[in-house]
């Protein structure tokens, strides 16, 4: 390796270096530490232990509910259930395979059940459509194509309900599907029980937000997700050093030249 060549790839090497990327969480929770309330509704009264259920979702997150308002109120939309209050609710019905969700005694979990919400309010016209988001992610040096999710995910299956993670760059104007649970292609009352992780194809500057989407239900099963995980790449500005060497090494390759 001659000289100039030598100092080209140091000069390379130095720039490498100073441009070392970084894999960051930006959204983490498993939905526990909310103050949970009991059950109160005429279907739900009794069933639990008092630390049932929340509509506060965690800082930063939002919930859509669009379907005839009625009761219980606990299961209008995405809720935060203690896994073992929401076992005793509903009876069971296979809520008490899920091997991934809740920590310690059983824990905290976000559910959209649209067949608990129709023990007190008809669904199966008026359908049950309800959209929970992450906090936004800010992608301003974030390296494109960078950003992972993962989460737990228990799905019980019946048509008509839908299951979508969904992506947004653009505030929540458009959103793009990244994975589908299809009710029209799962047999009915299939129960999938898995952790699923993903990287996206983000741009490297504005927002992004994550929903999940949990639609067309009528008296049909349930969504339950837990512990949601967002990680993004970042690239840090140079430190003064790099910068000092990046300025060193462009001199010796010029003065080569």
């Amino acid at each position: 390796m001659n000289a100039t060549h030598r100092k080209t790839w140091i000069l390379a090497l130095l720039i490498g270096a100073s441009a070392a990327a970084t894999a960051d969480t930006v959204v983490s929770t498993g939905f526990e530490g909310l103050t949970l309330n009991p059950f109160s509704s005429a279907t739900e009264l009794g069933k639990g232990d008092g630390t049932d259920w929340t509509d506060a979702l965690p800082a930063g997150w939002s919930m859509r509910y669009d379907g005839p308002i009625g009761n219980p109120v606990e299961f209008r939309g995405w809720r935060v259930m203690d896994v073992d209050s929401w076992i005793a609710t509903e009876g069971n019905q296979d809520r008490a395979t899920w091997t991934r969700g809740g920590v310690g005694a059983r824990g905290s979990v976000l559910v959209a059940d649209g067949d608990a919400y129709d023990d007190g309010t008809n669904i199966d016209t008026g359908l049950f459509n309800t959209y929970a988001q992450t906090p936004p992610v800010a992608l301003d040096g974030v390296l494109p194509g960078s950003v992972g999710i993962s989460f737990d995910s228990f799905w019980r299956n019946e048509v008509t309900q839908m299951g979508r993670l969904e992506v947004s760059y653009d505030g929540g104007a458009h959103f793009e599907t990244l994975k589908t649970y299809n009710s029209a292609l799962l047999p009915d009352g299939q129960v999938i029980d898995e952790h699923v992780e993903m990287t996206v194809n983000n741009p490297g500057t504005g927002t992004m937000v994550f929903q999940f989407a949990y639609t067309d239900a009528s008296n049909d099963w349930w969504w339950a997700i837990d512990n949601v995980q967002v990680t993004a790449v970042t690239v840090p500005e140079p430190s003064v050093m790099a910068l000092g060497l990046l300025g060193l090494g462009a001199l010796l390759v010029s003065r080569r030249r």
